[in-house]
Formats: structure tokens, sequence, C-alpha cells
């Protein structure tokens, strides 16, 4: 009767498990889906750049996450906040307002953010200058509705 109840009891911590990650890997994918839309990728020089907008229609000013990863440059050297800006449709540039930054070294992950524009910019451009050689990199979005900056 033992074995039955531990048999049991097996059995349903395993289902249960399983709903579990089946669950996750389903929350997992429909925000990736969603994110990879917001997310931009460039590589030169031996550094890759991803930037995600984080809240496009937000009731804030623009944020960014960048991530920088690469094996061989050493990213401390590199003042983000004094190296981007982001551009608007009209060509008016916003320098970031402020800076969370995690990592070190080899990679690196900031968090900037921007101040509010009145104009209602349909599209955006962060611009990173001079990592590891490359003079600019450009990340666009092209913004609708409530999308809007």
């Amino acid at each position: 009767m033992a074995d039955i109840v531990r048999r049991t009891k097996s059995q349903a911590l395993l289902l249960l498990s399983g709903v579990i990650l089946i669950g996750l890997s389903g929350a997992g994918q429909s925000f990736g889906a969603a994110a990879a839309g917001l997310t931009r990728t460039h590589s030169g020089g031996g550094v890759t750049v991803k930037v995600s907008y984080l809240n496009p229609g937000g009731p804030e000013g623009p944020r960014f996450q960048v991530v920088l990863d690469t094996h061989s440059v050493d990213l401390d050297a590199f003042d983000l906040k004094n190296l981007t800006f982001l551009r608007d449709e009209a060509g008016k540039d916003y320098q970031p307002t402020q800076m969370e930054n995690k990592g070190a070294g080899h990679h690196r992950e900031v968090t900037l953010a921007f101040p509010k524009s009145a104009s209602g910019a349909k599209r955006l451009e962060l611009v990173i200058k001079n990592i590891a050689g490359v003079k600019e990199r450009s990340f666009r979005w092209e913004l609708k509705g409530k999308e809007k900056l």
C-alpha cells in the first residue's frame, strides 16, 4: 500500500512539473516574440550591441536597454551616456537624462532614459558612437499610434 501511495505522489509531482514547464515555456515564447519586435542588434569591432526599446507609448520618456557583449574588448572604457543620443524623424537629438549600469568588463547592460518629446515622433533612432572602432551604430524604430514618443 505504501508503495502505491509513493508511486501516485511521484506521478502527481511529475505531472505538475510538466504542466508548470509547459506553461512557462509558452509564456516565454509570447514575451520573446513581443520583445523581438522592439530589439535591434549590431555587431562590429568584436562587440555585439543589442538595444531594446523598453516602453513605447509609455507615460514617461523613452527608455532603452543596451547590452554589450564581447570576448576581446574592455567595455568599461566606454561612457555610454556620453556616446549615445536619440534622434527623432525631424532630426532633433536628445541626450540621455539617466543611466543605470550593470555588469563590467566584457559584458555590460545599461538602461538609458531620455526626455519626453512634445513632437509625437513617428520614428526614433538610437545612435551609439565610437564603440570598439565602429564610428556609429544606429538602431531604428518606426512607431505607430500609442507607441509614439
